[in-house]
């Protein structure tokens, strides 16, 4: 059975590569749980017509994206992070009600997401502190003498 986002196909079908772009743009979004049950499928298989990489692939994208700079993302960072064999590129997750009309929400994002990887900070030596305990330890030793 297929869900009713609205009676028009075109304004459906405009909801869907919406939130197709959004997604791909923000890795993950926040929808409610209608509109997530039938945007999954929709995004598989978009990623999986596009995963070869080719002319018509190239088309099929900029044909259902809305921004260019989706295009170009899904080439050049999402697909290289997925495997030859892989059909699953996307997941839903549960989250809380919307706070306002507590409709249930859902979140989907893209399995693997982008690893940012950060640099481990320097060890700094606390030369202030240092000194002040060395300073302690020297009036408190001339209080006791």
């Amino acid at each position: 059975m297929q869900r009713v986002l609205r009676s028009q196909a075109d304004f459906r079908s405009t909801i869907l590569r919406n939130q197709l772009t959004s997604l791909i743009l923000f890795e993950a979004i926040t929808t409610t749980r209608a509109k997530g049950k039938q945007l999954l499928p929709f995004v598989n298989r978009f990623f999986n017509r596009v995963k070869a990489g080719d002319l018509n692939a190239s088309r099929l994208a900029h044909e259902t994206l809305l921004d260019k700079n989706a295009v170009k993302k899904v080439f050049e960072e999402i697909l290289p992070r997925f495997k030859d064999g892989e059909t699953t590129f996307a997941r839903e997750y549960r989250v809380m009600p919307r706070r306002g009309d507590n409709s249930p929400q859902t979140m989907i994002a893209l399995v693997k997401s982008l690893e940012v990887k950060t640099a481990k900070a320097a060890k700094t030596t606390d030369e202030p502190k240092a000194a002040a305990k060395a300073e302690v330890k020297i009036r408190s030793k001339k209080a006791k003498a």
